[in-house]
């Protein structure tokens, strides 16, 4: 991987509440990016999500983890840290630990995204929520964030308390609604009450708690996972149209 590309793209995943799937689009959009052809990685910044090493099957894998890094100053050799990194078949990931834990500085994460944005194509970051103490540190690394929202009264209202956490004339901020088949025709009606543009929907994929009990990655099979995180990098990343799911 080339350490001075500049056509790197720093994507943020965001859920509006809880349970909606925000890491597993994150991995998605790193393991559909990296089958585009992409260099791609996958970033945990949630601290307390349970780590993103789980959800791409890969907790078994020795590496560096954001516990190994909490002391970094300045910016890192992105691609001597991608070499350390537990890695799935085409992607890597950054992850919290836990089995240790440890609260970031600002420092550290600059320093890191920094390093890792120099080295690769697109970076996918798992966001922690609004008022977690480093929040406004990871949101100002990316140039998109992707707002996840429920489709029911309630993701609405979720979604309007949080958008104006990420709204900033410096990026980029999309909507991306998961849907039901209950409520599959409301993503206009919530982008319209959020006053976002619709990037996409996240629709109900049958057996992606399997998946995920058996280590298989988001977005490795197709399927709707696959298919939203394709749309989303067709509209956000400049070589990475022509993706089917």
């Amino acid at each position: 991987m080339n350490s001075m590309n500049t056509s790197s793209q720093v994507i943020g995943v965001l859920g509006a509440s809880g349970g909606l799937g925000a890491s597993v689009l994150t991995c998605a959009i790193a393991v559909r990016a990296a089958a585009a052809g992409l260099s791609a990685l996958a970033v945990d910044g949630d601290r307390f999500g349970g780590g993103l090493d789980v959800t791409m099957g890969l907790e078994q894998q020795t590496g560096l983890r954001w516990p190994d890094l909490a002391r970094v100053r300045g910016e890192v050799d992105g691609d001597q840290l991608l070499s350390r990194l537990p890695w799935g078949e085409t992607v890597p990931v950054l992850s919290f630990d836990r089995s240790r834990d440890v609260e970031l500085s600002a420092e550290p994460v600059r320093g890191v995204l920094s390093g890792l944005r120099a080295a690769c194509e697109v970076v996918s970051v798992d966001l922690p929520a609004p008022g977690a103490p480093l929040f406004g540190c990871w949101v100002e690394a990316c140039a998109d964030v992707v707002l996840l929202a429920g489709s029911d009264p309630r993701g609405l209202a979720a979604a309007c308390a949080v958008a104006p956490h990420v709204c900033h004339d410096s990026r980029r901020t999309w909507l991306c609604v998961r849907v039901d088949r209950h409520f599959g025709d409301l993503a206009p009606v919530i982008a319209e009450g959020v006053d976002l543009p619709l990037s996409t929907v996240l629709r109900h994929e049958r057996g992606l708690d399997a998946d995920l009990w058996h280590g298989l990655a988001p977005g490795d099979r197709r399927g709707p996972v696959a298919g939203a995180a394709d749309e989303l990098l067709a509209q956000l990343v400049t070589g990475a149209s022509g993706m089917v799911a």
